[in-house]
């Protein structure tokens, strides 16, 4: 009976620990934090007003945000702001355009959909502040995975 327990025990030990998929999110049925909305209201946020992104620049890195083509908005946006050069939905179009990122980052339509998706930045730093927090959980998933598979 007693080596009965300990195998019952062994097996569940093996099961939700030595298996870093059973562990996370997304293999559960659920998505990782993300917010997603807020990351298009930001993103639309940079491209309305110039000076919105002094605001969130130390916030906020490309690896902030859930989706890649929203990482890839975010790339451009700091590369024109990196050389000076204004930042609207133009030449954020044309930076991805010559990055070869354009279809990446859903092309010339998501971009102009994200500016109709806000009406100022007025609140730009306080939603920055939700996307980095998803993207840290996101990371502590991650890494909490590592461990265990390492484990």
């Amino acid at each position: 009976m007693e080596s009965r327990n300990i195998d019952i025990k062994t097996a569940r030990k093996k099961s939700s620990f030595n298996n870093a998929a059973a562990v996370l999110p997304h293999s559960l049925g659920k998505l990782p934090p993300q917010a997603r909305e807020l990351e298009e209201a930001v993103l639309g946020a940079l491209m309305l007003e110039k000076d919105a992104l002094t605001n969130v620049i130390d916030l906020l890195k490309p690896e902030s945000f859930y989706t890649e083509a929203n990482k890839s908005i975010y790339r451009a946006i700091l590369s024109l702001f990196d050389r000076s050069e204004p930042i609207d939905i133009l030449t954020v179009t044309q930076e991805l355009r010559k990055l070869g990122e354009l279809e990446i980052a859903g092309g010339p339509y998501y971009i102009t959909q994200l500016t109709s998706k806000v009406n100022s930045a007025a609140n730009i730093e306080f939603h920055a502040r939700i996307i980095t927090e998803a993207a840290i959980k996101r990371e502590l998933i991650r890494i909490s995975g590592d461990v265990l598979t390492d484990a």
